[in-house]
């Protein structure tokens, strides 16, 4: 709003310059080149920063439309390779999600379908695009010009109960950081949108806690129940990260974060990389998106019994049925400001970071569409005062710190130097 904003009042004085003389052309010219030259800056630096997205969903797209073509630019995504390249997007952690409708087995073979598809993408384009396992091959990936795709899982489910070589399995494929549910409770742990099961982390959950910190594998809360958080905080030896999620106290929605466990998650040395899900942004959006959701479940769940067995056509279904209704209208900006600005008071600009979501949510705030529209936030950081080293921490510096002190607290563990087991009772 503010770019139209001045875009407006620019053009209305050029207007006005025509009518009534020369003497406000030079007024117009410089609103315009101030515009401009803010615009180039901030897509400027994120070209020279190290940028880091901790959550894109784009393979799940991919998984779903075999014949869609990640490598050209599309319209009903909001990433593809060419647009990745545009933003200067340096390291996007590519989501292998399992839907929690999926039964445990089914869960498995489709989250290696989803590694298959993110290693194809790196097999098809070796020139542009690359696997990154650790800090230092996203940083040599950047350096030679590559997008270092880092692999990630959400919705621990694909790990059988009392199978932990299957954690280690996925840690071969890349997998850096593992969130230990979805929008259901499971085997591993209570959800944050869901009943509660095991007060918490389960047993199991307990194991594959500590295996993920002697492997090296970050610990996700994005989705896990309060309760679920504590425990990782609790039991993990290295920091945790919440990959996608914004501040309860701005937005009362479970998925976000209570001020003490972002306390938490900062202490524990960790970050809190914030998501554009409109639903999680806007108390006025939620209301009226808890709302819709209400009055669509019945046929939603009509849909799904009459296609039980073709998932695919009740999700294209669904989405037809959702086309149908009214548009809420999407909350400016200055909400996923409001969220930066309250964890930032809360923890210091050394524990935020970008979990955008892309491709993992409908709507999200005006102003971003896709990743392109990361410069309209570097934009709105720089406008806010922000520093260009600190800019630069958001956007992969604290995270990348964060992800090096995992490795390290792994290392350790392999080598004999940390007990192996979590914290006592």
């Amino acid at each position: 709003m503010k770019n139209r904003t001045l875009l407006f009042v620019s053009f209305g004085v050029l207007v006005a310059s025509a009518i009534l003389g020369r003497a406000y052309l030079p007024l117009a010219t410089e609103l315009l080149a101030a515009e401009t030259g803010l615009d180039a800056r901030a897509l400027q630096l994120q070209r020279q920063l190290l940028l880091v997205d901790t959550h894109v969903d784009t393979p799940t797209h991919a998984l779903e439309f075999p014949d869609w073509d990640f490598f050209a630019r599309q319209s009903d995504t909001h990433v593809d390779l060419v647009r990745l390249r545009e933003s200067g997007v340096d390291a996007p952690f590519m989501v292998v999600y399992s839907p929690s409708r999926l039964k445990p087995d089914d869960a498995l073979v489709h989250a290696l379908a989803m590694c298959d598809v993110i290693h194809g993408w790196a097999e098809s384009r070796p020139s542009m695009l690359t696997i990154a396992r650790t800090p230092a091959e996203v940083r040599a990936a950047r350096a030679d010009g590559k997008i270092g795709m880092v692999v990630c899982m959400e919705n621990g489910s694909p790990i059988l109960p009392g199978r932990l070589e299957l954690l280690r399995d996925f840690y071969r494929l890349g997998v850096r950081y593992i969130g230990l549910c979805h929008f259901k409770t499971n085997h591993l742990c209570d959800s944050a949108t869901d009943d509660p099961v095991h007060d918490g982390v389960s047993a199991f959950g307990r194991r594959v806690v500590e295996e993920s910190n002697r492997l090296g594998i970050i610990l996700d809360v994005s989705h896990i129940s309060d309760d679920s958080v504590r425990d990782l905080l609790r039991y993990s030896k290295a920091p945790i990260v919440a990959s996608h999620s914004n501040a309860r106290a701005r937005c009362d929605h479970a998925r976000n974060l209570p001020d003490d466990l972002i306390h938490g998650i900062a202490a524990s040395g960790g970050v809190i990389q914030l998501n554009f899900a409109a639903q999680y942004l806007s108390p006025a959006y939620l209301d009226e998106h808890t709302a819709r959701k209400k009055r669509l479940r019945p046929s939603i769940e009509a849909l799904e019994r009459e296609f039980a067995d073709d998932p695919a056509r009740v999700r294209k279904e669904v989405r037809k049925l959702r086309k149908q209704e009214p548009e809420i209208p999407r909350p400016g900006l200055e909400y996923w400001f409001r969220h930066l600005d309250h964890i930032v008071e809360l923890v210091g600009v050394d524990h935020v970071g970008l979990g955008s979501d892309l491709d993992g949510v409908g709507a999200m705030p005006r102003g971003i569409d896709d990743v392109t529209s990361l410069t309209v936030l570097t934009r709105g950081l720089l406008e806010r005062g922000w520093s260009e080293e600190n800019i630069a921490k958001f956007y992969g510096g604290n995270f990348m710190r964060c992800w090096e002190m995992v490795e390290k607290v792994g290392g350790e563990l392999r080598s004999g130097t940390r007990p192996t087991s979590g914290s006592e009772d």
